[in-house]
């Protein structure tokens, strides 16, 4: 089951350049603790994207990307903090929460294309909003996604800047877990044993990426995230309503 789970997650991935760690993480927690899934999860979108990195490092946008990151570092440590105090019990209803409005904030339709270029203007807390998502629940994705769709950027420029920012935050968090006694060898054994399925779902999704694109990926992704968070949400209140 978890082998199929990280084959989807890797398959939207290299299709989209974003959603792994967070589709990843919202199907691990039908059987893990938070604690247990945001580390592999995260272990395991950086791993997937050294094949996305020379074509992302082309098309990286410097202004808006460089600022994303400095937010993101600025939140690393907050959100490792609280993930490594904050009980299993309620901290997968947060993350099942974020990622629903993630995923609704994702369908949102953008807005046209800005007639005045790219701006920079935002930047900076959409990357402290990223990174604290992507640290404590591996949702980093939609806040990012969001600022991204209304930067003005164009596909490629979006895409390269959303995975080497992934980049980035994946290994930031990694780290701040590290700091905070988070990571461990169980994570590094689970993370292995999904690392095939991962990368083989995100090699197939590079080749849709080229040769066959029906509809956005942003609806299907955002779709898949509204669908799958809302039941983990509801199946995560209860639990606590009846403990």
């Amino acid at each position: 089951m978890f082998a199929l789970l990280a084959f989807a997650a890797g398959l939207v991935r290299g299709y989209s350049g974003f959603g792994f760690a967070m589709l990843l993480a919202l199907g691990l927690l039908t059987r893990l603790s938070p604690a247990q899934v945001v580390p592999v999860a995260l272990m395991l979108d950086l791993a997937c994207s050294v094949s996305l990195w020379p074509g992302a490092l082309r098309s990286f946008h410097v202004p808006i990307g460089s600022r994303l990151i400095v937010g993101m570092l600025l939140a690393v440590p907050l959100g490792a903090g609280l993930l490594s105090v904050v009980p299993a019990a309620w901290m997968t209803p947060v993350i099942a929460l974020l990622c629903l409005l993630g995923g609704l904030l994702v369908l949102w339709r953008p807005p046209p294309v800005r007639p005045d270029g790219p701006g920079t203007r935002g930047a900076l807390p959409a990357g402290l909003a990223s990174g604290l998502a992507m640290t404590m629940a591996s949702a980093g994705g939609p806040p990012l996604i969001l600022y991204l769709l209304r930067s003005g950027l164009d596909a490629a420029h979006l895409r390269g800047t959303a995975i080497l920012f992934f980049v980035a935050s994946s290994g930031c968090s990694l780290l701040g877990l590290w700091a905070f006694g988070v990571l461990g060898r169980e994570h590094l054994t689970l993370a292995l044993a999904l690392l095939l399925p991962a990368v083989a779902g995100n090699l197939t999704g590079q080749l849709l990426h080229r040769h066959w694109r029906p509809v956005p990926m942003r609806l299907v992704v955002g779709a898949i995230l509204v669908l799958t968070s809302a039941a983990m949400l509801g199946r995560s209140l209860a639990r606590l309503g009846g403990a």
